[in-house]
């Protein structure tokens, strides 16, 4: 089933390819890292691929970077609170980074959070 989101936590993520602006102000920078197998993302195959696969199975719709970076709108309650850039890090393949800016009422250890719950999946 495609539905273009996922939702954990009470946030709902969706692929950005627009551009989304966090609704309201002020804004705070994003800028955190994720061990890949916190995200249950730990395997033979490279990062990208293994992110890939697992946001194309959240998404409901196929999705790939041969780089591994996925820009991602974060909504809550209808509203942008964050705009995110989720990659596999350039100096380490070996991490996930996140970087973007979010509202200012949200913290980052909450967008954090959620996305992994997300990437790690039931269970």
């Amino acid at each position: 089933m495609t539905t273009g989101f996922f939702e954990a936590r009470g946030f709902r993520f969706r692929l950005d390819r627009e551009g989304a602006e966090v609704s309201g102000a002020p804004t705070r920078a994003v800028q955190a890292t994720i061990e890949p197998d916190e995200a249950g993302l730990d395997g033979d195959e490279p990062l990208a691929e293994l992110l890939g696969r697992r946001l194309s199975a959240l998404l409901g719709a196929p999705v790939s970077d041969e780089e591994g970076i996925f820009d991602l709108a974060v909504e809550r309650d209808g509203a942008v609170v964050a705009a995110i850039q989720l990659s596999c890090g350039e100096d380490d393949e070996d991490v996930l980074e996140l970087l973007g800016e979010r509202s200012s009422s949200l913290p980052v250890r909450a967008l954090v959070e959620a996305l992994v719950d997300a990437l790690r999946g039931p269970g």
